[in-house]
Order: structure tokens, then sequence, then C-alpha cells
């Protein structure tokens, strides 16, 4: 006979209820990877045994975190929010999904985080991965889909959670209601036509492998270091010391050309995440002189997902998390966003047939979708085999034809 749990006393889960919501309330305020144990404790006015007799450590206490007070409301509003997407009947409309993603209640917003960190945090890793594939597969976003609903599903799910991270450096954005009733009408309008392959994205893609080319060896060599170091580690937890060795440097020899840690990633991030920005333009303004846009949007979809980019998209992912958090990041996060838009203003002029107001929602969705790619494919495999291009031909039609009216 199966041995009974004893039931807890009223006391014990009203604490166990307060801890929770501590450590949410913790998380938000610092993020997961800088949360501690006897902050909760402060927090939620416990004795240090109260946390330490539940849990083992930090990374015990998150992964309960995560299966008790975030995986629920977290899946429940990604399926709502897909539902508005794909226009399931009895779903949401797309408005009150924006509203919500752009002005998160806390629980949301950590969860979101916790998705991220999930990818490198064993612990929180085991619950938060299972959870995902159970979800993805429900919606199908998994490998046994069919290829052709299997894109337009990713694209949806791309949509909700590329804004939802985009927020971290840029809270409260008003663009996201509009961002995501073109992209669901685009996705409904979709024809259903499988592909026998989705386009070869080799030669004729530009900066397939993001480096920071600033023409000085050592420089460049940090940057490299730092953004896999990052995209291992964390913002947080990346050192100086292991940066060196990555690049087979001293940690001396880091501070010969950076003050201080921070320095050398926002450098990183300036570097990588703008250079990376102006080889995708260079694809975008071949699509636009050479008359097919919506194909060179499609293997910007596919860009976004190749596998030899995953190092550099798990950085870029990093630097949101942090950025929720720290100003630094988001200082330079911001400068990144503010100097794409102004590059697609440049390449969307009158040539794409977009108004000025479409390109700047085009921005918005070219900036934040890829966030949502890249975490997607964190846990998903085999979505570089996926074909973009009836979506993303479907979607330029779509943002003409909206710009002729406006």
């Amino acid at each position: 006979m199966p041995l009974q749990p004893r039931a807890k006393s009223k006391a014990t889960r009203e604490n166990d209820a307060r801890i929770l919501d501590a450590g949410i309330a913790e998380a938000h305020a610092v993020g997961l990877d800088r949360i501690a144990l006897r902050a909760v404790v402060r927090r939620c006015d416990l004795t240090s045994g109260a946390i330490y007799g539940r849990y083992e450590d930090t990374d015990d206490f998150l992964a309960s975190i995560w299966s008790e007070r975030l995986c629920t409301p977290l899946f429940d509003f990604l399926s709502n929010a897909m539902g508005a997407m794909l226009g399931v009947e009895g779903a949401p409309g797309v408005g009150p999904v924006a509203a919500t993603v752009a002005n998160p209640p806390k629980h949301l917003a950590v969860a979101l985080e916790a998705l991220v960190v999930g990818r490198r945090n064993d612990a929180l890793g085991e619950e938060v991965g299972d959870d995902f594939a159970t979800w993805c597969e429900k919606w199908g976003l998994d490998a046994k889909a069919d290829h052709a609903a299997r894109a337009l599903n990713v694209v949806a799910l791309s949509t909700i959670l590329g804004a939802f991270v985009y927020g971290f450096a840029e809270p409260k954005l008003a663009d996201w209601n509009r961002v995501f009733g073109i992209m669901s009408t685009a996705i409904r309008e979709t024809p259903g036509t499988t592909f026998a392959k989705p386009p070869t994205i080799g030669e004729e893609l530009p900066n397939v492998e993001v480096t920071p080319g600033t023409g000085e060896p050592l420089r460049d060599a940090l940057i490299t270091a730092t953004a896999n170091v990052i995209g291992r580690t964390g913002y947080e937890r990346a050192t100086v010391s292991r940066i060196g060795r990555r690049a087979k440097l001293t940690g001396g020899a880091v501070y010969t050309r950076y003050d201080s840690k921070d320095d050398l990633i926002i450098d990183t991030l300036d570097t990588l995440l703008g250079g990376a920005i102006s080889g995708t333009n260079e694809l975008t303004a071949h699509g636009v002189t050479g008359g097919d846009l919506g194909e060179s949007v499609g293997k910007i979809y596919s860009l976004g997902v190749a596998p030899v980019r995953r190092p550099w998209r798990q950085f870029r992912l990093e630097t949101y998390v942090a950025a929720r958090t720290r100003k630094e990041p988001r200082a330079a996060l911001r400068r990144v966003h503010a100097a794409g838009i102004v590059r697609y203003h440049d390449m969307l002029d009158e040539q794409s047939k977009m108004s000025g107001e479409m390109v700047r929602l085009v921005a918005r969705g070219g900036q934040s979708i890829p966030l949502g790619l890249s975490l997607v494919e964190s846990y998903e495999t085999d979505l570089d085999d996926l074909n973009f291009h009836p979506f993303s031909s479907t979607l330029i039609s779509l943002l003409r034809a909206l710009s002729a009216r406006s």
C-alpha cells in the first residue's frame, strides 16, 4: 500500500503561499539570476529555517515557483493568445492579448524570464522544458505537426513571445495591438500550400554568422568570448575571468581594453546586435530593389532559426532578460532599436509601397519576432526545415494593401 503524504496544516499552507508570493516579488524586482533566499526571507517575514526546511537551494526554489505559481497562468495566457492569433472560435481578440503583453503582471513577466533562464538552469529547465514541450504539442508546434501548419503556428507564437521579450527593454509600447492584428490576419490569409523544402539559406544570405568585425583583434576576441559566455551562463553569471579564458587571454588583459565588465558587455551588445541588423538590412534591401520582398522576409525568418546562429541568438535573449532589471543593457538595447527603425525607414522608402506608419510597425515586428523565434528554437527542434515563404509573401501583400488604404 503506497504511503500517503501527511496533510499540511492551514498555517503550513499559508506559509508556503507567502514564501512563493515573496519569491515572485523578489524575482520581479531583481531577476531570477540575482534572487537570494535570504532576500525572500525578509520579504515574507519568516525565519530562514522556514525556507531552508522546504528547499535545498535557490534553484530548487525557482523550480517550485515555476511549477506552483508560474506554469499554469503562463500557458493559459499563451493558449488564449494563440487562439486570438489563429482565429480560434471563442478565443479573445488580439486587443486584450496586446494589452497584457504591453503591461504584463509580475507573475507573467517572471514566467517569460523563466523560459529564457530555463535553457541553462538544470533544475528549472527540467520543469520548464517538459511543460513547454507538452504545450507545444497541443498547439501543433512540435516536429510531428504538418510542416505548413507548423510554420504558421511558429510565427504566431514567435510574435507573442517576441513582443513579450522586447518589452523587457521597451515596456508599455502601444504598437502591439496593430502588430498582432496584422500578423494574425496574414497568418489566416496564408494559403495552405505545402512546399517540398524550405528556401536554402546558404551563401545567398549575408552575414549568416554574426561576428564583431571591428578591425581590432583584441576587441573582436573579447566581444566574441563575451557573447559566448553570456549565452551559456546569463548576464549576471558572466565573469571577467571566464571571458578571458574563453578569449585565450588573462583577466588582466581584459582591463587593458575595458574599464569594467559592464563596459565590455555593453560594447558586445552594441557591436553584435547592431551588426546583425545591418546584415538583415542587406537582405531586405535586396528584396525591395529586386521586387520580391516576401521572399527576402521569408529568408530572414529562416535565418532566425538557422543552427549556425544559435549561440548569438542565446546571447541576444540574455541581454533582454538583463534589460528587465538593469538600466545599462536596457539603454543599449533602446539605442539598437532606435538605429534599427531608422534603417527600416531608409530601406523601405517609396519602392516598398508602404506608408511611414506601416514601416514603423514593420520595424517593431522585425525587431521583436526574431526574439520569439529564438525562444521557441531553444526548445523545439528542426525549425530550420520550415518554409516561411508562403506566410511572408502574404504578409508583404497585406502590408502594401493596408498602406494603400491609409
